[in-house]
Order: C-alpha cells, then structure tokens, then sequence
C-alpha cells in the first residue's frame, strides 16, 4: 500500500540523509537578471500525496542587480553584476562546495562563483570571477564534464569550443574543437553537454542532412588534442535527430536547442512545448516524453530523476528519467516556482558524493 511505501521510505531516509535537503537546483533567469536555488524532494516527498508536495520557491543566489561598480571606476576584478544570465554550468569539487559558471551573453563575459552549503542548509555564493571576456552575443550555452573543463558554443562562427580545467583561472582564450568549417554537421550550434567519452550538441540550423542532434564520435579530450593539428578535419559525428521524426506523423516545432544527459538517454527541447529524448546510441527513434508549455534546460539527478525548466510555466518540473524503453511520462509535476528559468543544474550536498560527477 502507499502507506507502507511512505514508512519504508522514511525509514530509509533516516539512514541515507535524504530527510535533509541535500540536493538543490540552481538555475537562470534572465528576465529578471538572477540565478535562483531551491532544495529538491527527499526519497520521502517523493512518497507522498499530491496534495501533500510542496512545491518550493525560488530563492536569489545571484543578485544580477547588485554590481559593486560602475562606469570608469570598475577594475578587472570587480563585480559587474549580470545583465542576462542565461546559460549555467555546475562543477561539484566535493565536500558541499562546487564551481558555478554563468555566461552573460548581453556582454559576451563568463564568469566562475564558488558556491558552497551552510550550516542552515541554504546554498550561497562567493565573489564574481571573470573567466573569459570573449564569447560574444551568441555564447547562450554552457556544460561542463567530470574533468572541470567548460565547453561553450557560437553559432554566429560556428563553432565549439573548450576551456581545459587548468586554464579557468588564467583568462585564457579558449580552443575551438568543432567548427563548420571543417565539419558540415556543425550548423549553428547551440545547446551542447559532454562526458568523458563523447561531445553532444543541438544544431539551430539542422536538418536531415546534418541533423539536429549530434554525437561526436571521438571524446572531448580527443577533439582537443587533434584541434590544433592537420587531424582535425578529420573530426565526424552520428546524427541522433533530423528535423523530422522517424516513422511519425508530425515534426518537430523547431531544431533543437538545449540538451542533457541521463544516462543512456539524451532529452532536448526546441522552440516548442515538447521534451523530447532519444537513446545516445542513436538506436532509438525520437520519442517525445512529455508536453509542457516552454521547456528549457533540463539536468539528470544522476539517478531516476530528469527536472526541467519551463520558462512559461514560470517553474522546474520532475519527471522519470532512467526508461529503458522511451515513451511518455506518466508523472510529470512541478517541484520549484521561480520566474522565467532558462538554464539549470543540480548541487549536491556532502553527503551526495556518489553523485558526483564521474572522473573518467
């Protein structure tokens, strides 16, 4: 019964740390030039009632009004404020602490906070960090992998690029490893996210030639080695979406734009009302699995959890994520209220280590 399910639940709570808010979403809005926090359910809010989930509110992490300078008297390591934070990256360094990066796409300017857990379980955030000055109007997409590296896209030029994990805190231009130069399969592209073993990335301007979701087929680390040599012509990607869906009746309302992974599945949403997902492998059809109003970014809980931000609906939803069998979620519900986010990751608290991002 529910209740047993909730008593078990609870009882496994107890002995795991998930009575306490130890994960907690973090997200963009750049209507109104912030970046909000909010804990996620427990094991044990999962269990309950409908009627008994809360549903959280957004809280300032990043104050995007509140620079500290103005005009001439701003040096370099001044607080700029944000002026349309949109796209967001989370690297975990452990022990209740990570690197937030946020790009402000209004300036071309990305910057690095260190975020940390309190003692009252809310989440805070250090001083500004300036990390790059150079990725222009069209720098609207961040990621990160278990490495520290930044990955960031132009679709203006065309291109992928890369900040290597030791060079974020030198100002350091980064490389391009995709382009459309060299790669056809690169057409504008936009969202993106990486793992150890491959690069992912939604094309603005796909189609069924070059398709709008892509797998590159050599690793990150491959594409950077081989980017500065005679080899990276040789560069090519598995197209995981066309424009249109294979063997359906209707088509996509626009390419896609943001992108995550959940372990063997890869979700992107576009212009339209649909999440959609397709295995990473490229063995599945596009299925979409859910409908929502305006989705956005969306992150995997490392777990049976995908949450995605609905810019719309003015809040991030839940839904499963681990299906071996694509289809429609059946149980898709709104976990935080915040206004118009665009970009979210997860924080885990001390207590998550098994969550963080894996190191090879």
């Amino acid at each position: 019964s529910i209740g047993v399910i909730a008593a078990v639940a609870l009882l496994l709570s107890r002995d795991t740390g998930y009575e306490r808010p130890e994960r907690f979403i973090v997200a963009t809005s750049p209507g109104t030039r912030n970046v909000f926090w909010a804990p996620l359910p427990t094991l044990h809010d999962s269990t309950l009632p409908p009627k008994d989930q809360v549903v959280q509110n957004g809280q300032v992490l990043i104050d995007g009004a509140a620079s500290r300078c103005t005009g001439w008297i701003c040096s370099e390591h001044s607080d700029w404020g944000l002026k349309e934070p949109v796209g967001l990256a989370l690297f975990q360094k452990g022990g209740g602490n990570a690197w937030l990066y946020v790009s402000d796409p209004k300036v071309g300017f990305l910057y690095r906070y260190e975020v940390s857990l309190t003692w009252r379980k809310t989440l805070e955030a250090g001083p500004q960090e300036v990390v790059a000055t150079d990725l222009k109007a069209s720098a609207y997409w961040l990621a990160v992998d278990g490495f520290g590296n930044i990955f960031y896209t132009d679709a203006e030029a065309g291109t992928i690029s890369m900040i290597a994990a030791e060079d974020v805190s030198k100002g350091l231009k980064g490389r391009t490893l995709l382009s459309s130069k060299t790669l056809s399969q690169v057409a504008s592209p936009a969202g993106l996210a990486a793992d150890a073993t491959a690069l992912y990335w939604a094309n603005l301007k796909g189609d069924q030639s070059t398709g709008t979701l892509l797998r590159s087929t050599a690793s990150p680390l491959s594409l950077a080695n081989t980017s500065n040599s005679s080899n990276a012509s040789s560069s090519s990607a598995v197209t995981l979406a066309g424009r249109k869906m294979a063997g359906k009746h209707y088509i996509f309302q626009a390419a896609a734009k943001d992108i995550c992974l959940a372990g063997t599945n890869v979700f992107f949403t576009g212009d339209g009302k649909s999440l959609f997902a397709v295995k990473a492998d490229g063995s599945s059809e596009v299925t979409e699995v859910a409908s929502l109003k305006q989705p956005k970014g969306c992150s995997y809980d490392q777990e049976t959890t995908l949450f995605v931000a609905d810019q719309s609906l003015n809040g991030i939803y839940s839904l499963p994520a681990n299906m071996q069998k694509l289809r429609q979620a059946k149980h898709v519900r709104k976990v935080v209220s915040l206004k118009g986010p665009q970009q979210i990751a997860i924080f885990y608290g001390p207590s998550s280590n098994k969550f963080l991002q894996p190191s090879t």
